[in-house]
């Protein structure tokens, strides 16, 4: 059998790496909406430090698992904002463990009390294909390639944001340099990071003085892959506790709850798909813990 097998799962690889999730999903972004935009950087007055951990399709071997930790902050100049996080993401074989360094300028627009986040992100991390994981028909085939392919992968982000108080839209996008993988010595092998596209906007709604609702939508997706949205409402009480459904496109629902207590955050959301996953997987979760260093110190938004 030689390569036969080893090169149809490299060209079905390639047909999925190409078609699929190449970025990590998120539930909890109305928490940290920071990962997906650069221009987000420095919005707030004061230092968030974020972990998310992410384990997708629980009850399907290799699903999709992202643990993410991320800071940012607003340089005293109060116009540029300075950032980044470290990342791990695995699917399957394919994993990719990097480091991501954001910088953004905040212009401040006085007509409409608000201010403008222009962002770029520069990131750079290893990409490996683990070929082990392959299942093959002859399992004492000694011609077939076992290891492991590493690839170094410099890329870039860019992001626009505005906001104020209450609104806030963000436009970015990811993978802008569309590296080229090869991930085997076979022309099946070779595969594109394609760029990816987040259209963001939320306003929050003052129903008492305890009392918030806040709905969102975000748009995503790439010119070579179906498009998806999520409509999301979260309800804060207090500035301390929340709430929220959102509905994604994709046949999601996902029930997000949150609290926080003095600088510290607590956030979680559960996905139940509705698609044809949810006769292999439980759903997926997702948990996310953060502190706000310097917090109280200014005048800002306290829930981000």
């Amino acid at each position: 059998m030689k390569r036969l097998f080893i090169t149809f799962i490299i060209a079905n690889f390639s047909f999925l790496f190409l078609k699929s999730q190449q970025v990590p999903l998120y539930s909890i972004y109305l928490f940290n909406n920071f990962l997906l935009n650069p221009g987000i950087t420095g919005s707030v007055d004061y230092f968030p430090i974020r972990l998310t951990i992410r384990q997708q399709w629980v009850g399907i071997k290799d699903a999709p698992s992202t643990q993410v930790l991320s800071a940012h902050y607003l340089l005293t100049n109060q116009n540029i904002g300075v950032g980044g996080f470290i990342f791990n993401d695995k699917f399957g074989p394919i994993s990719e463990t990097g480091l991501q360094a954001n910088c953004a300028y905040h212009l401040p627009l006085e007509g409409i009390n608000s201010k403008l986040g222009i962002g770029l992100a520069f990131k750079a991390f290893q990409f490996k294909f683990d070929k082990s994981n392959a299942v093959l028909i002859d399992a004492d085939d000694a011609t077939v390639d076992k290891g492991i392919t590493t690839k170094f992968v410099p890329d870039a982000d860019f992001g626009a944001y505005l906001y104020n108080e209450k609104l806030n839209v963000g436009l970015s996008a990811t993978q802008i340099i569309q590296m080229k993988l090869n991930v085997s010595d076979s022309s099946l092998g070779k595969n594109q990071l394609i760029r990816h596209y987040y259209l963001f906007g939320g306003y929050k709604i003052p129903v008492s003085e305890t009392l918030e609702v806040e709905p969102s939508l975000l748009i995503k997706g790439t010119f070579r892959t179906p498009w998806q949205i999520d409509i999301n409402t979260r309800v804060i009480y207090n500035n301390q506790f929340w709430g929220g459904l959102s509905y994604r496109t994709s046949k999601d629902l996902i029930i997000m709850l949150g609290v926080k207590y003095q600088k510290f955050y607590v956030g979680y959301a559960f996905d139940y798909t509705f698609s044809s996953l949810n006769n292999y997987s439980k759903g997926s979760h997702e948990v996310l813990v953060g502190f706000n260093v310097f917090e109280g110190k200014q005048k800002g938004s306290t829930l981000l």
